[in-house]
């Protein structure tokens, strides 16, 4: 880290001098609960939560964690077994969630946000993807938090939220090196996910089309004259889609794409070129509140 030092960071250096050591750890893929606390008091939520889990079938699987959601309210986590579908409910949801590398950063004083770590988050040379967590149950105020992170520049070979059209890539492995082919077929599945939903909202426009040409000429759509006009409609869209400007656009795109995957994928190896593989959080704790059960 610099030493150059910000407010935020002078406190965590007097504070705590450990944080000039700042640990990346690795989040394995689980299932997750979400449980919103309107008043901020975990109490009565967690018991609810529990019975919630018990009559779902859930395990849990690690500690009580608060996090803040998309909009700042806080909400209350908790890792659970993944062996089940992901339920969604009024009060309690559970959600899928691919591995994570958070980076655990000590700190002093509230609110927890995540603008709060930007700098000492940046310095070592990664960007914040997520809302802090920190332990539940402890016997004194928090002082550690874990913070998703990626490697500042490879923002593009995550996806914040799991797209459920077309093909996924795998997210890369935390320290392992990626090829820069990949770049290549990463591009493809973006390219891809995008002239499916290009496709399919042709697909829309042309239905609407043929429903509307359909009723306002008045012709029944088994009738050879709707026949006729439903193969118009459909060849013509057919035409556009094949045609020379929109086939070199797509090239285009697909080039403009792959660059900036394999910028991303030369930010990865670069990160890592120097770095041993994080160690694993372990989730076997049952959220007695002591750090050392979450990171094992």
């Amino acid at each position: 880290m610099s030493n150059d030092y910000f407010p935020i960071e002078q406190l965590i250096a007097q504070q705590l001098p450990e944080a000039m050591a700042l640990q990346l750890h690795v989040l394995p893929a689980h299932q997750e609960l979400i449980a919103p606390l309107p008043t901020g008091y975990v109490g009565p939520v967690m018991a609810a939560a529990e019975q919630w889990l018990k009559v779902h079938g859930y395990r849990t699987l690690g500690p009580w964690m608060i996090a803040w959601g998309p909009t700042g309210q806080p909400q209350l986590r908790r890792p659970v077994s993944g062996a089940l579908k992901a339920i969604r409910e009024k009060d309690f949801q559970t959600v899928e969630v691919p591995e994570q590398l958070l980076l655990a950063v000590p700190f002093v004083g509230w609110p927890v946000l995540p603008h709060n770590f930007t700098q000492p988050v940046n310095n070592v040379g990664l960007n914040i993807m997520g809302s802090p967590l920190l332990l539940a149950l402890t016997d004194s105020p928090p002082t550690m938090a874990w913070v998703p992170v990626v490697p500042r520049g490879t923002n593009t070979l995550f996806s914040i939220e799991r797209s459920k059209i077309g093909l996924l890539p795998a997210p890369p492995k935390p320290g392992k090196q990626i090829s820069m082919l990949d770049a290549w077929r990463r591009a493809g599945y973006t390219l891809g996910r995008f002239a499916t939903i290009i496709i399919g909202g042709l697909g829309f426009i042309i239905s609407l089309t043929v429903i509307m040409g359909v009723l306002i000429g008045g012709e029944p759509i088994a009738s050879i004259q709707g026949v006729a006009y439903v193969y118009t409609i459909i060849t013509g869209f057919l035409a556009v889609l094949w045609s020379q400007a929109i086939i070199i656009t797509l090239i285009i795109i697909f080039a403009i794409i792959g660059a900036y995957k394999m910028n991303a994928i030369a930010n990865w190896n670069r990160f890592w070129q120097q770095r041993p593989v994080p160690p694993e959080l372990l989730l076997g704790s049952r959220g007695d509140g002591q750090v050392g059960t979450w990171l094992g």
